[in-house]
């Protein structure tokens, strides 16, 4: 054999190697699988066992699939990828420090569909500090009790949506600042023992969360927006916060930070104090046909020099002490 043929096949071995070792589009994870399966690229029949070792031989906006019910692992996301566990199949993320799910790298787009990330003894279920987007979708996410952690926290100006989740057993159910954009719908935040949802702004920007056909109920706030730098957003429609220790919506303002709050078709009813409550000299809240009923004090309260706004289509009766306290700005039904 010549020199150049041999030159060529060799060659030709060489790149059939780098092409097996080459990420791929799809990846697949199983509970039989083994994290050695990288060299096969994680592929449908030799899948991987873990979420951290699929990653690391998926393109950059491709797939991991799971194949069956199990835990998989917690896992640092630094590229586009979606995670996803089909209708029917149990994907685990037990936390014992840490966080569950990681995403800190600038521009990546993350999509997580049917897990369930546990906390036993973990910081956040999911902590976003960096990247341009995030949905979460069909994921429950429990157990992060510790002060101040979350169920989900994000911290960076990025989208995130979140649909048909639940949040239940944790401080916060979600967090989201750092000029973030979230639209959350058809999901439960349950039995936090804080606040359902927490929107913060502690910098320059603006925070904004939308929330629509979701439920706040067992926390001791359901939906509460808070801003001592900067702006924080938060609007709920069609949506319910019921028996929260404290309160059904409220709204904080403090120093330069500025809290706009409103609720439209929605219930604020049998919470421990207060339907929805605006205190702080830059906190403004409208509330427009809403229920807001048997509050263990008052349907509707202000303090400071927040402006509380209600329309006439509003329904408040049956509060403990009355309909509302401080000062309400009465305007027409929107």
């Amino acid at each position: 054999m010549s020199r150049s043929i041999t030159r060529a096949v060799l060659l030709a071995l060489l790149l059939g190697a780098a092409f097996t070792a080459s990420a791929v589009q799809r990846t697949f994870v199983s509970t039989g699988g083994s994290d050695g399966n990288t060299a096969a690229n994680c592929a449908k029949a030799t899948p991987c066992r873990g979420f951290a070792a699929a990653l690391t031989v998926t393109d950059g906006g491709g797939e991991i699939i799971v194949l069956d019910s199990g835990g998989y692992g917690s896992v640092t996301i630094a590229q586009t990828v979606s995670i996803i566990a089909p209708e029917g199949v149990y994907a685990g993320i037990s936390v014992f420090s840490g966080n569950g799910v990681t995403i800190a790298s600038a521009g990546v787009r993350v999509v997580l569909r049917g897990l369930s990330i546990n906390g036993l003894g973990g910081e956040y279920g999911i902590h976003m500090s960096d990247g341009a987007s995030l949905t979460v979708a069909n994921c429950v996410i429990s157990g992060f009790s510790t002060s101040s952690r979350a169920g989900l926290f994000l911290d960076a100006p990025a989208a995130l949506t979140v649909t048909e989740s639940m949040f239940q057993g944790n401080h916060y159910g979600a967090r989201v600042q750092g000029g973030a954009k979230a639209q959350i719908s058809d999901s439960k935040f349950l039995r936090n023992a804080s606040i359902g949802v927490l929107v913060e702004s502690g910098s320059s920007g603006t925070t904004r969360v939308s929330a629509e056909r979701t439920v706040a109920s067992g926390n001791d706030t359901g939906f509460s927006v808070n801003a001592t730098v900067g702006n924080a957003h938060l609007a709920i429609r069609n949506s319910v916060a019921n028996e929260n220790g404290s309160y059904g919506l409220y709204a904080d303002s403090s120093g330069s930070g500025t809290s706009v709050a409103s609720a439209s078709a929605s219930v604020l009813s049998h919470n421990g104090s207060m339907g929805a409550v605006a205190s702080g000299d830059n906190t403004r809240m409208v509330v427009d046909g809403n229920l807001i009923a048997r509050n263990a004090s008052y349907g509707l309260y202000q303090q400071s020099n927040a402006v509380l706004t209600s329309t006439g289509g509003n329904s408040v009766s049956a509060n403990g002490l009355g309909a509302s306290g401080g000062t309400i700005t009465s305007a027409a039904k929107m």
